[in-house]
């Protein structure tokens, strides 16, 4: 999944342990819109995309990567991830596993499209060990029951390891002939089908302005885990949208290089420690 990225191009990430510093940056500002495997833990927009499953045993690989700063300043280190789609049609996941701490992957689109990758990266990404999880590319216009029975249907016999994820992107020709109440009670009719066909509540996956813009910042969902496109300095935390009180994961780039990987791919950072990423992967919240 991407954010902007994946809207971009259609109608339209345990890797490295980071060391970070926090220091004031200013705002990176944000792509125009246009129209993520999901499901992909590079940049956010106005798109975006997991489930329980047997917990690898392997254990993942921890790099670092410093920052000279002055001394005053306080270090904090962030677990780093990757989401992937068609995009990224060929990924040598070895690689990836040993630079990589977790992953999203596409899996589907609207209510009837499977990304064609979305078999070879889940099963890929399992065969190492690297902890996964899928997303599902949300259209407000079309069926939202058909949308939740594609998305599951694929993730019933092997959920992944991370929550399920629904990517919530803008694109005009989807998004404008809803109210903002229209569209938040289409995207809670998902969640719930979701939760109720795979037992854990999805996470959002979106950007400030569609949050904003089309769901008014919505309180339903704020009980919802939170995966927030914000393209900024990468050691400066992103603001919340309004009543969340902390970010799960955090895309901060779609421009990243990965090896395994030939090109750019989104990255992201898990809000916690190694230990609680894997505490995610045994379904506790």
């Amino acid at each position: 999944m991407s954010s902007w990225n994946e809207r971009m191009k259609s109608l339209k990430l345990l890797g490295p342990l980071m060391l970070t510093v926090a220091c004031t940056a200013q705002e990176a500002k944000p792509p125009p819109s246009a129209m993520p495997s999901t499901a992909a833990l590079a940049t956010p927009s106005t798109a975006a995309p997991t489930a329980r499953a047997e917990a690898s045993t392997a254990a993942p690989a921890a790099t670092t990567e410093a920052h000279t700063v002055p001394a005053a300043q306080a270090a904090v280190a962030r677990v780093r991830g990757i989401d992937v789609s068609h995009y990224q049609p060929t990924v040598d996941w070895d690689r990836v596993k040993a630079s990589t701490s977790f992953v999203f992957i596409k899996a589907t689109d609207s209510s009837g499209v499977v990304d064609p990758r979305f078999a070879s990266h889940w099963s890929g990404a399992k065969k190492v060990g690297l902890p996964r999880g899928a997303y599902h590319f949300f259209h407000p216009k079309h069926d939202v029951d058909e949308q939740v029975a594609l998305f599951t249907r694929h993730l019933k016999s092997d959920p992944g390891e991370l929550h399920p994820v629904v990517d919530v992107e803008e694109f005009r020709d989807e998004y404008q002939a809803f109210t903002c109440e229209q569209l938040a009670g289409r995207l809670q009719r998902f969640s719930q089908g979701v939760e109720k066909a795979l037992g854990r509540k999805p996470m959002i996956y979106t950007n400030h302005q569609t949050w904003q813009m089309s769901f008014c910042d919505h309180p339903y969902f704020v009980d919802h885990p939170l995966w927030l496109a914000q393209y900024t300095n990468h050691v400066t935390e992103p603001k919340l949208p309004p009543g969340w009180k902390r970010w799960l994961f955090w895309q901060y780039s779609e421009s990243g290089t990965v090896p395994g990987i030939s090109g750019a791919v989104d990255q992201s950072y898990f809000n916690g420690s190694v230990q609680e990423l894997m505490a995610l992967t045994q379904g506790r919240p």
